[in-house]
């Protein structure tokens, strides 16, 4: 296994072997939906912000590194960018110039990793203006020549994908055997438009169907690592905003933790394992049920169905949450179908996992062919 502690380093000014080139996108709300990735200066999903539809002399070609200018939490942070986007002004495009050839996506992947490693020297008192950005070193590993060592980057990249890729596969593997004998123990259907509009649907308020619990203020200053997630009300990472040792009265497992406050107010993340929760997040438990991850999933894309209603300015609180009336399906007795729910639930895990399945396995053996290709075309020496 490659390692880079036995690697020689030195820095490199990355404006030496990247032309810059600022976003144009400025009213983004203006944009009509697509199929086009919009580029911000977000923290997460490789800067894509949302699709949008966009002329072709404003589309910013694929094969580049987009780095974040400024952003809360997202300043300094570079992503590769495989495809063709749109990019707003907070971001900036980088390509190699050419002086140093052209690269794979795998050395780019790198430089884009070791870019990100500066990041908290910036943010939004301090963004990277071109100035800054004309003076920002990169740190990376050099050949005998003192060079970049472009391949040395591309070999790592390749072996900690084949790695990851590995370990994705092995988990979905399980996860879908787990699933199919999971349903060998409860009635199957076919899901489809047909069987849910088939089903009573009823109307029900949420303080009927949970017991709604606060979080717990925790400042990150006062906060100790550690391993425990701590949940907050973000719309990304499952609600994750770090990993803590710190316990309090928020300490929950099995528990669909919704966002009543924040970016994410009304988007609720189910939490299979302990965690503890900031006060922006309330804990919603069953009340019939101890449910599972089948029937909290089901539950908070039915949540999320009123977001639009919820804002900074009309917040989801508590008081809301109890009033607030949610769309489930209904079983004979007038009681919410649990059951159904579940099966549902669990139907749409099993397909999106094979979804994934499908997708990984196609890239093993895409990696497998494009190596014995390659093999083959250099031949023995």
């Amino acid at each position: 296994m490659l390692d880079l502690n036995n690697r020689d380093w030195a820095p490199f000014k990355i404006s030496d072997l990247f032309q810059p080139a600022r976003g144009t996108e400025k009213n983004m709300t203006s944009l009509q939906v697509g199929d086009v990735p919009l580029i911000s200066a977000r923290n997460c999903d490789n800067g894509v912000k949302a699709f949008v539809s966009i002329p072709n002399e404003r589309l910013h070609r694929s094969h580049a590194i987009t780095l974040n200018n400024d952003g809360d939490g997202g300043a300094g942070l570079a992503y590769y960018q495989p495809m063709e986007f749109a990019l707003d002004t907070h971001v900036t495009d980088l390509r190699p110039r050419d002086s140093i050839g052209d690269l794979s996506r795998y050395a780019m992947q790198f430089v884009a990793a070791s870019i990100s490693k500066q990041r908290t020297l910036f943010g939004h008192g301090r963004s990277i203006s071109l100035k800054r950005l004309n003076l920002l070193r990169v740190m990376l590993p050099i050949d005998e020549s003192s060079n970049p060592d472009w391949q040395f980057m591309e070999d790592y990249i390749r072996e900690r994908e084949a790695i990851q890729v590995q370990r994705c596969r092995e988990f979905l593997m399980k996860r879908i055997a787990d699933i199919e004998r999971e349903r060998e123990r409860v009635i199957d259907f076919e899901l489809n438009s047909s069987s849910l509009f088939r089903r009573n649907w009823k109307s029900y308020p949420i303080s009927q169907i949970f017991d709604i619990r606060s979080g717990k203020r925790l400042e990150s200053r006062n906060r100790e690592p550690g391993r425990r997630p701590f949940i907050g009300a973000l719309d990304n990472s499952n609600g994750i905003a770090g990993f803590t040792a710190d316990s309090n009265s928020s300490l929950d497992s099995n528990v669909l933790g919704v966002n009543y406050n924040g970016n994410g107010v009304c988007l609720g993340f189910y939490h299979p394992y302990e965690c503890i929760f900031s006060d922006d997040v309330k804990r919603f438990h069953l009340k019939s049920s101890e449910g599972n991850e089948y029937i909290y999933l089901f539950l908070k894309v039915t949540i999320q169905q009123q977001k639009s209603k919820f804002g900074y300015l009309y917040k989801f609180n508590a008081t809301r949450m109890a009033r607030q009336s949610i769309m489930l399906p209904s079983a004979n007795n007038g009681e919410p179908d649990l059951a159904f729910m579940e099966t549902v639930g669990r139907t749409i895990t099993l397909r999106l996992l094979k979804r994934q399945m499908n997708y990984i396995e196609k890239l093993v053996f895409g990696r497998m062919a494009s190596f014995q290709r390659s093999s083959v075309l250099e031949g023995p020496e």
